[in-house]
């Protein structure tokens, strides 16, 4: 592409990875522990071609949180533009979620963005005895801002950080080539299919040197941002028993985007990528 993207391509653009950052960072954990690191945190760059195009970070509160004698992991994202891009189209998300440590459903979420287009705010209450979303949004760039609807619920429906923390606990199980997970994700008032497909193992290239990588595909329907199935691939690397997130490549519409790994920490186990 000649001339930079446009303000809406960007904006969905950063959109669509903020979900695909939370997926990818299910993978760091115990390969035979389900429980998950208190005090995880995970940063990425993303890149579109040879630009820096943002920069975004996943972690898990140090403690957890307690309603009705029950526990819960905050969970949180956050994803901005950065450089020259952020001239361009300054974007600036944060998510969180608190889920709960047994079954992994999320019983309240949170999503802020903001933007050039304006401000947009999203709350989520989840009530799993009627099987339903309070959901409350603000565009305040529109004449109406606020905006109430209720989202039904399926058995296999998890919210974005439900659904990161319920593949954490499947993955990595004995899977052999092409075994695959399927459910159902909420995301902002709709429900979609998703799923990730196991690719065996292969080299990649990673901060100068070739390292072996366990190889996964996002299952999702095709949409005019991925045009192609298995659009989206993550690279996961195996290191002292945890699994390290290292690599997201997307085949976009507008070209091809990376995420690669910055920094990570858990516990005792700290792990930092070169500039």
């Amino acid at each position: 592409m000649n001339n930079y993207p446009k303000l809406k391509i960007m904006r969905y653009l950063l959109l669509a990875f903020s979900f695909f950052w939370m997926i990818e960072s299910t993978y760091s954990q115990e390969v035979s522990n389900t429980s998950f690191p208190l005090g995880e945190h995970i940063k990425f760059k993303i890149y579109y071609g040879w630009f820096g195009l943002g920069e975004a970070s996943m972690s898990i509160a140090d403690s957890l949180i307690t309603v009705n004698n029950e526990h819960f992991y905050r969970t949180q994202v956050e994803a901005k533009t950065t450089g020259l891009f952020s001239w361009i189209s300054g974007i600036q998300n944060i998510y969180w979620g608190d889920v709960n440590t047994g079954n992994y459903k999320t019983i309240v979420s949170e999503k802020h963005i903001n933007d050039r287009k304006g401000k947009f705010d999203q709350w989520n209450t989840f009530d799993y005895d009627k099987m339903q979303t309070d959901v409350v949004m603000m565009k305040y760039y529109r004449d109406e801002p606020r905006r109430e609807v209720t989202v039904d619920l399926t058995k296999n429906t998890y919210d974005i950080h439900g659904t990161y923390m319920y593949l954490r606990s499947k993955l990595w199980s004995g899977f052999n080539m092409g075994d695959s997970l399927l459910m159902t994700t909420y995301w902002e008032d709709d429900l979609y299919d998703f799923g990730m497909e196991y690719g065996g193992t292969n080299k990649i290239k990673f901060d100068g040197k070739k390292v072996t990588a366990h190889k996964f595909y996002a299952l999702f329907p095709v949409s005019g941002t991925f045009p192609k199935e298995k659009a989206v691939t993550f690279w996961i690397m195996e290191k002292n028993g945890v699994g390290i997130p290292l690599l997201i490549e997307a085949e976009m519409k507008i070209g091809k985007v990376r995420c690669e790994l910055k920094e990570y920490s858990a516990g005792n186990l700290n792990l930092m990528v070169a500039e």
